[in-house]
């Protein structure tokens, strides 16, 4: 990965150290420097806006029952194929980027989505290509979360499987973190693409998602204009070819006009012409604990904010967590074990748990690494996502990113269904080589927390019917004076 380029050079410009705050940004032209993070005036709507008088559909509002387990769904178990009607593309759609739960401070209404996202920014759009789904019209629909309901915004699409389009929004995003946002862009969508996913495949539609696809005629495809809004992944429900040939101009709708331009920059620099594979789905796990169906996994999930570092979680836990989590992924993880039953304290590669790479109590280091949040030091594990730089090239920092934040998704879900609780967490970037023993060109992707919660979360609500709720403030451990 060139660092004086494209999505490297991104990369660079982003990356966390030591010496400097984690709003500061390096003293570099291509910067926004005349923004300011988490400005009131600034921070943008959470959702896109249309026109009135476009054509709706509303989406039944009483999801069907499947009733697969999460862990099934995350094992990879088969189930019955399903009818793919109104009611079972919006329970998907639900599943992945509907309102869950809203939290209200003076009088302002913040929305929760399904999937979450870091700093709840959630700087994702959701749109559906749909062909043949009984209930709703062939066309290109972009999914309202407050409505539960389809807005067309473009005719039918060439192609034969109904196909969910998910974009990218980097101001939302950006608007908290910087141009660092950009990377949080791919980690969210990774989290939302492992709930969409679980969700198709536990109603047995065949989902396909893929990474690798034209960028400019998906662009066009759903109005996005590859500066404020650019598409992310695809995911396919069912074979045949996917309804993506746009057979005329979609509506654009309105987002704030603010660019960041190095996110614009690492963009366009992975933009390719010609489609790939599928991602491969992995082999289904032979052994699947007993856990609630995962529509109710998915509304009792949320992001944890403290965890309990008095108590430990059983070896078994992690191990089942992360053999669903890698289903099908590639890229390197490791695991900082802090209490786990039978697991020696330290630095692990996974998936070898009888082999530490160092032992110890790395519970302030972990906690140091990501920026003094205390949930890195409370977890009962920590799960590390990093890739050699000299294997990414443009395309493959964004799989790479999105990959990182799939396995984050389910093992949010997997510890959730288990009696756990997950939270994603961000980190100091030159610090990883050394806590893991790798290079300094390791480039890494994505911490994921798992622990013992120290409170039950409430419990998301319905279509139409979000769960009012009280955020829980983390710990932050200051450093010594």
């Amino acid at each position: 990965m060139n660092l004086e380029s494209g999505a490297g050079l991104l990369h660079r410009l982003t990356s966390y150290v030591p010496d400097r705050e984690w709003d500061e940004r390096p003293d570099d032209p291509r910067l926004r420097h005349d923004l300011a993070q988490n400005d009131p005036a600034t921070r943008p709507p959470a959702i896109k806006s249309y026109p009135a008088g476009l054509p709706v559909v509303a989406l039944p509002r009483d999801l069907p029952e499947v009733g697969m387990s999460a862990t099934a769904a995350l094992a990879g178990s088969p189930a019955p194929a399903r009818p793919l009607d109104a009611a079972q593309l919006g329970r998907v759609l639900f599943l992945g980027a509907g309102v869950v739960r809203v939290f209200e401070p003076e009088g302002r209404r913040i929305l929760f989505r399904a999937s979450g996202s870091a700093g709840n920014r959630f700087p994702l759009e959701v749109y559906v290509s749909t062909r043949g789904v009984a209930g709703v019209p062939d066309g290109v629909h972009w999914y309202d979360p407050l409505e539960h309901a389809l807005v067309r915004i473009g005719p039918a699409a060439g192609g034969e499987a109904t196909t969910i389009v998910v974009t990218g929004v980097p101001w939302r995003s950006g608007w908290r973190y910087a141009e660092r946002g950009w990377r949080h862009v791919y980690w969210d969508a990774g989290t939302l693409l492992a709930q969409l996913w679980a969700a198709a495949a536990s109603a047995g539609l065949d989902p396909r998602p893929r990474s690798r696809f034209p960028d400019e005629p998906v662009r066009a495809l759903v109005g996005a204009d590859g500066v404020h809004e650019f598409p992310v992944f695809l995911l396919s429900l069912g074979e045949g070819e996917p309804a993506l040939a746009a057979t005329g101009p979609a509506a654009t709708g309105e987002l704030p006009d603010v660019e960041l331009p190095v996110c614009t920059i690492a963009q366009r620099a992975g933009d390719r012409d010609e489609w790939g594979a599928p991602w491969p789905a992995g082999g289904a796990l032979p052994d699947v604990p007993p856990s609630p169906a995962l529509d109710e996994v998915v509304l009792r999930r949320g992001s944890q904010r403290r965890m309990d570092r008095t108590k430990t979680l059983p070896r078994a836990l992690l191990d089942w967590s992360l053999r669903a989590a890698l289903r099908g992924v590639d890229v390197p993880h490791w695991v900082v074990v802090h209490g786990v039953d039978g697991v020696e304290p330290g630095v692990y590669r996974w998936p070898d748990l009888d082999r530490p790479l160092r032992t110890g109590d790395l519970r302030d280091e972990l906690t140091r690494i990501c920026l003094d949040q205390g949930l890195a030091g409370e977890a009962a594990f920590v799960v590390i996502a990093a890739t050699p730089g000299a294997d990414l090239d443009d395309r493959a920092y964004r799989d790479a990113q999105l990959a990182a934040g799939l396995v984050e998704g389910r093992l949010h879900l997997a510890a959730y269904a288990l009696g756990a609780s997950a939270t994603g967490m961000t980190f100091i970037d030159s610090l990883v080589p050394g806590l893991l023993g790798e290079p300094d060109d390791l480039v890494t992707l994505l911490f994921t927390c798992v622990g013992v919660p120290e409170y039950a979360a409430r419990r998301g609500g319905g279509p139409g019917a979000p769960t009012s709720f009280r955020i829980v403030q983390p710990r932050l451990v200051l450093p010594p004076s």
